[in-house]
């Protein structure tokens, strides 16, 4: 065999067959399908971790509004600085009963615990019926998370904290 032979031999050898490409795919191919359901479930595990925290801040901020009107610390008189975007007018007058702090504590709404606590990038009226709340204690829950045995009532941000009864009273 000539010089001129064996360097044609070598070029042409180089490349990969056919078969060796299929190979090469078939393995991929089942890594992929290894590895995308775990990817996928780890997102999903991650939003609905974040959907519960929600949840919690949510509770805690109806907690903390009527709590905060029934006690009288907040008024029609608290800067609106502390109010975060809350309305002022929605407020009992400083010397109100007891009784009237919270007949308006009760009166107060969803939508109002969410501006008084500046969560209304979390919630809004499309993403607010993932969540609902039981009335045996007024927690708020994510709804693809609750665990058996507890009955949830749908939210919107019109509920009044009077709704939400375990929560507030």
């Amino acid at each position: 065999m000539t010089l001129q032979q064996k360097m044609l031999a070598k070029q042409s050898k180089k490349g990969f067959t056919l078969v060796e490409l299929v190979v090469v795919i078939a393995i991929l191919g089942i890594l992929a399908a290894i590895a995308i359901p775990s990817v996928v479930g780890i997102i999903n595990n991650a939003q609905n971790s974040s959907k519960e925290t929600n949840a919690e801040q949510l509770t805690s901020a109806v907690k903390t509004l009527y709590s905060g009107v029934t006690s009288g610390t907040l008024t029609k008189e608290t800067p609106s600085d502390e109010l975060n975007g809350l309305s002022a007018d929605k407020l009992p007058e400083k010397e109100e009963t007891v009784a009237n702090r919270k007949s308006t504590a009760n009166g107060l709404t969803l939508q109002d615990a969410i501006d008084y606590q500046g969560l209304q990038t979390k919630f809004t009226e499309s993403n607010i019926g993932d969540y609902g709340y039981s009335t045996a204690d007024g927690t708020i829950y994510f709804k693809d998370t609750v665990k058996d045995g507890i009955d949830l009532t749908d939210l919107a941000l019109t509920t009044t904290l009077g709704d939400i009864r375990g929560a507030v009273s």
